[in-house]
């Protein structure tokens, strides 16, 4: 890939991630503020980490929604969010968004399940989505990004085209599995639920520096801006966020694009080798 590798000759691609998150009964975001500062004995229902959580879904996507206006993002949805919230999962794709797939909770990991309990897991998840929206998922990212040895595989079977599972590569890379290609795009290093705790303003600084680095270097670079619901959507942190797109948008160098648009110019341009 050469540094013009993108649409109209451009740079850098952004690729802006929203993730739109609920956990099964009984368990809930260790990194909640209470939970971490004042954990509670075992067996303890943990009300208060549930209810920091269900915030995305009842408030921090409406603001979210608000700050990316005309951008599109890829919203990672839960498959549990859209069985709770059908109409909130509507409202993002008749916002423009794409609806990737991104477990049924935030404890239903990948390379916790043997391969019927993976396979079925994949398999409920498109069909909500697909229920909800009318169109059928192309991406799958894994809660903590933490897919098994044979997710890639299963997700090729089941007919996905892109993963968000891999952090090995700046650049996406194509990846040959037993039932066809799959695009791996690299999962973000940097999200608000890391690097927020340095405080809003550092959160916003480090990606306006990424993102000078990015345009500065000769290319092709990815962007990945990274923001979760329930912690990026409330109001000074999404601010933040909407000060980085409001940089975004003033470079002629940068393609705002989803998951499965990166994914489909790969597969158009570069084949099954390796960008």
């Amino acid at each position: 890939m050469g540094a013009g590798a993108w649409p109209g000759g451009r740079k850098v691609v952004a690729l802006v991630t929203v993730a739109l998150e609920l956990w099964s009964p009984g368990h809930w975001p260790p990194y909640a503020p209470m939970a971490a500062a004042w954990p509670l004995p075992g067996g303890v229902d943990d009300t208060q980490s549930t209810s920091w959580a269900q915030y995305g879904v009842t408030t921090g996507i409406r603001r979210l929604l608000d700050v990316l206006g005309d951008l599109p993002a890829t919203v990672g949805v839960s498959g549990l969010v859209a069985e709770r919230h059908p109409e909130t999962v509507l409202a993002v794709h008749e916002a423009g968004h794409e609806i990737a797939a991104h477990s049924w909770a935030q404890d239903v990991v990948p390379a916790l399940l043997d391969a019927g309990a993976e396979r079925a897991v994949i398999r409920r998840c498109t069909g909500i989505l697909r229920g909800v929206t009318g169109v059928r998922p192309t991406g799958w990212m894994s809660p903590r990004a933490t897919a098994s040895h044979r997710t890639a595989d299963l997700l090729a079977e089941a007919g996905y085209r892109w993963t968000g599972d891999h952090s090995d590569h700046d650049l996406p890379q194509v990846l040959p599995t037993a039932h066809g290609r799959l695009v791996s795009l690299m999962h973000s290093d940097h999200s608000d639920v890391r690097d927020a705790a340095a405080g809003p303003y550092a959160y916003r600084d480090l990606h306006l520096a990424l993102l000078d680095q990015l345009l500065a270097a000769p290319g092709p670079g990815v962007f990945h801006l990274t923001v979760h619901a329930h912690v990026g959507g409330r109001p000074l942190l999404a601010g933040m966020v909407g000060q980085i797109l409001d940089r975004v948008r003033e470079s002629d160098d940068v393609w705002v694009a989803t998951h499965a648009q990166v994914a489909e110019h790969v597969l158009t341009h570069h084949g099954s080798s390796t960008p």
